[in-house]
């Protein structure tokens, strides 16, 4: 938890990660050398890209207004298109199955050189024939001889396949196959691989590969984009697409332009009938009757007057069918296109944007059904959209009908008041009169929609297109795209050295021992004392006494110098060393620090305090069966107990036998006795006690001291441990109080302190492991 914390407060400091970073500089350098070698591989193995553009200019919801009034029926052609729905089509599955039927590239060759793959098009160096159907395929064909060939679906076993003659049938994964063109170009040792596509395969393959924009925001101009490693597919392809898709919108116009024709048939199949009938009637009237024996001048102006209304009575049942085709036409299940209320004489806008609506939905309901099934929850929102498009549909022509229902009834009235007038005729002239209005209605109303026919018929013929293409893709159109050498090397280099840095990163954040001085200076106030170069394949830990003009033997005598100013100039010394867990050099800085005081001329003592894990007599070559322990427990006189070192001015007091209750004796009465008999007879005194970490021993022992050290080793001990530590010279716990920094790497260390930064997991101690069992010898 501690360390967490520590971790938490995480501070970036440049100088400590550029150590960390020298001190692993092998990383950043693989990882340059895997970049550039992984870039080397990418530009030396990746086939060139190259990008082709096109362009197209769509009628948006502007441009096409006005060409209806060109022509009669030009209305029927003129839908107004949104950009953003043509954008919706150019990428639509049906569309590129299209292309994918017009291109025909089922089949497609491809070259295998030492280097790259390439793909042969638009000529290629041999042909393949289907003798089935399509089946999805891949495999590879080696020619022995321009006559003779291999073939196999797997390379490697092209040598062990039988040998074929060209010409000659073949099967292959379940197709039926042939060669039925070679050219010269083939030689002895070509390996050619060939790949078999379904149609609808391929039109997955285009539709993703389509990149599409807009010139600009106020345009209607888009630019069809497709990138390829083969330019000439992608010329051929942007081509064919942008002329499917002026094929396709031709196809609706023309689908709308006959579906009104096919309505309108409907309708001149009933007048026709009605039509002979009264014409074959008013011809045997006229047969029976003269016609200036009938009409006076007056009549003739009331029976027109009738057969204006009727004429006009006329038109509005022609909008109450049209109202009734359109209800009918919703209701059935082939959702057939309904043209415009404006090729009937009328204008309807509101049905008119409904009905086109409704088309585009059909539309988009059917392009959907090619790549997802009925169940897909994007067809049921398709044709939930649609039954509610219908239901408002039919609503609103309903409520058209019925009005113009009403003004049916009201023109009939007019015409029932006009008739009334021409009823005082003769009755001849009343048979005349009902006769020929029959035959004027039926035969204006045929007339009409003999036009509208024609003019469905003109604007079929029209071919009237909803795009223009502005650029063709060509040869001119084509730039390469990559691989660029640069801006891979400078990619891969980067990438190369910053996942190295990343990891030394990750390294330093999740550090949790102590690399550098300003680990300390954020963890602790308590003041350093002086550093400890770290000096490695050392056999014994005494190194004072035997070299005095070392770097070391100077480190200690600048710790005892910061000890004096601590203690005051006392005559007496007694000063004890500690540290937070095993293996950190607290034996090590005892032995040394008492070393260099008797060396200084002061009767000195070494104190071996540490009951539990003793480590003193090994390194003076002296046996550990009698010291403290045996005075502790009065079995020895103190006397009786301590040895020379054989430095000069250097007794020790071994630690003795370890006992099972070490903590009391340190507590008791004797150790009290002890220390003061110590305090008579020499001028420093340096207790070696145990961890403090681990124990409560060094607690015990620091009321009979002036000074204490607390041992950090660099790249060992753990920053968790400082919390501790913290908490007891905060408390006063611990008074005169200093830490030593053991272990330095003094090439890598810092000026002022001689304190280095780095970073290593050498050892992995935590809080009590390994002090009570059998450790690795860490000296220096």
């Amino acid at each position: 938890m501690q360390e967490s914390n520590l971790n938490s407060n995480f501070n970036f400091e440049p100088k400590v990660f550029l150590g960390y970073t020298i001190r692993y500089w092998y990383l950043p350098l693989i990882g340059i050398i895997l970049g550039i070698s992984y870039a080397y591989y990418q530009i030396r193995y990746t086939p060139p890209t190259y990008s082709v553009d096109s362009r197209i200019l769509l009628k948006d919801e502007y441009s096409s207004w006005g060409q209806e009034y060109f022509l009669p029926g030009m209305e029927l052609v003129s839908a107004r298109n949104r950009l953003v729905n043509e954008i919706g089509i150019f990428k639509s599955f049906p569309l590129m199955k299209r292309v994918a039927i017009d291109l025909d590239w089922n089949l497609s060759y491809y070259k295998i050189g030492n280097i790259k793959t390439s793909e042969m098009y638009p000529k290629s160096e041999f042909e393949v024939e289907l003798l089935n159907e399509i089946q999805p395929l891949m495999f590879f064909i080696d020619f022995t001889t321009p006559e003779k060939f291999r073939v196999a679906t797997d390379k490697n076993s092209l040598s062990e396949s039988e040998e074929l003659s060209v010409g000659q049938s073949f099967n292959v994964g379940g197709s039926e196959l042939k060669l039925k063109f070679v050219s010269s170009e083939v030689y002895s040792g070509s390996v050619y691989k060939v790949e078999i596509r379904a149609l609808d395969q391929i039109a997955n393959m285009l539709q993703s590969s389509l990149n599409i924009s807009v010139e600009n925001e106020e345009s209607s101009i888009l630019i069809l984009n497709q990138n390829n490693s083969n330019p000439y597919k992608a010329i051929d392809f942007l081509n064919s697409l942008m002329q499917a898709y002026i094929d396709l919108g031709v196809e609706m116009n023309n689908q709308i332009a006959s579906n009104t024709i096919e309505f309108v048939d409907n309708q001149l199949e009933i007048i026709a009938d009605s039509l002979v009938i009264t014409e074959s009637s008013l011809e045997s009237f006229q047969r029976r009757n003269f016609e200036d024996r009938i009409f006076v001048r007056e009549e003739v102006e009331n029976m027109e007057r009738v057969f204006d209304y009727e004429g006009e009575l006329s038109k509005r049942n022609i909008q109450k069918q049209y109202y009734n085709g359109l209800i009918k036409a919703i209701q059935s299940d082939d959702e057939i296109a309904i043209p415009s209320s404006a090729i009937f004489g009328f204008d309807d806008p509101n049905v008119d944007l409904m009905v086109s609506d409704l088309r585009q939905l059909i539309n988009e309901r059917k392009e959907t059904s090619f790549g997802f099934k009925d169940d897909n929850q994007n067809m049921k929102m398709l044709t939930e959209k649609i039954d509610k498009s219908k239901s408002a549909l039919t609503i609103v022509a309903r409520s058209n009908q019925r009005q113009v229902e009403r003004l049916i009834d009201s023109l009939k009235n007019v015409v029932k008041r006009e008739e009334l007038k021409v009823l005082r005729l003769p009755k001849e002239q009343r048979q005349y009169f009902n006769l020929k209005r029959k035959n004027k209605l039926s035969n204006d109303l045929y007339t009409f929609l003999l036009n509208k026919r024609s003019e469905a018929s003109i604007a079929k013929a029209s071919k009237v297109t909803k795009a223009q293409i502005l650029d063709f893709a060509n040869p001119y159109s084509v730039s390469f795209v990559g691989p660029v050498s640069s801006k891979i090397y400078l990619k891969s280099i980067i990438a190369g050295l910053g996942v190295p840095l990343f990891i030394i990163f990750l390294l330093y954040f999740f550090n949790n021992k102590i690399v550098d001085i300003t680990d300390l200076d954020k963890n602790t106030k308590i003041p350093i004392l002086g550093t400890i170069a770290h000096r490695p394949n050392i056999e014994t830990n005494v190194i004072v006494s035997q070299n005095l003009k070392s770097v070391v033997s100077e480190a200690f005598r600048s710790i005892r110098t910061n000890l004096n100013f601590m203690i005051g100039g006392k005559n007496l010394a007694k000063i004890l060393v500690t540290s937070s867990v095993s293996g950190e050099g607290k034996t090590f800085t005892s032995i040394n620090l008492a070393s260099v005081y008797a060396l200084s001329g002061k009767k000195t003592i070494l104190v071996g305090a540490d009951l539990r894990k003793p480590k003193i007599a090994a390194d003076f070559n002296l046996d550990n069966s009698v010291g403290l322990s045996n005075v502790l427990i009065g079995k020895k006189t103190v006397q009786e107990a301590i040895f020379n070192t054989g430095v000069e001015n250097l007794d020790v007091l071994l630690s003795g036998p370890i006992p099972p209750n070490p903590a009391e004796l340190l507590e008791s009465k004797s150790m009290e006795n002890i220390m003061e008999e110590l305090g008579q007879n020499y001028e420093t005194i340096i207790i070696d006690s145990p961890p403090l970490g681990l124990v409560t021993d060094a607690l015990i022992i620091k009321k009979f001291v002036d000074a204490s050290i607390y041992i950090v080793r660099h790249h060992y001990t753990k920053k968790a441990y400082l919390e501790n530590l913290n908490q007891l010279y905060e408390n006063k716990q611990l008074e005169n109080f200093g830490i030593v920094v053991n272990a330095v790497k003094t090439n890598k260390g810092i000026a002022g302190y001689g304190y280095g930064y780095g970073y290593g997991y050498g050892y992995g101690y935590g809080y009590g492991y390994g002090y009570y069992s059998e450790d690795t010898k860490n000296k220096g």
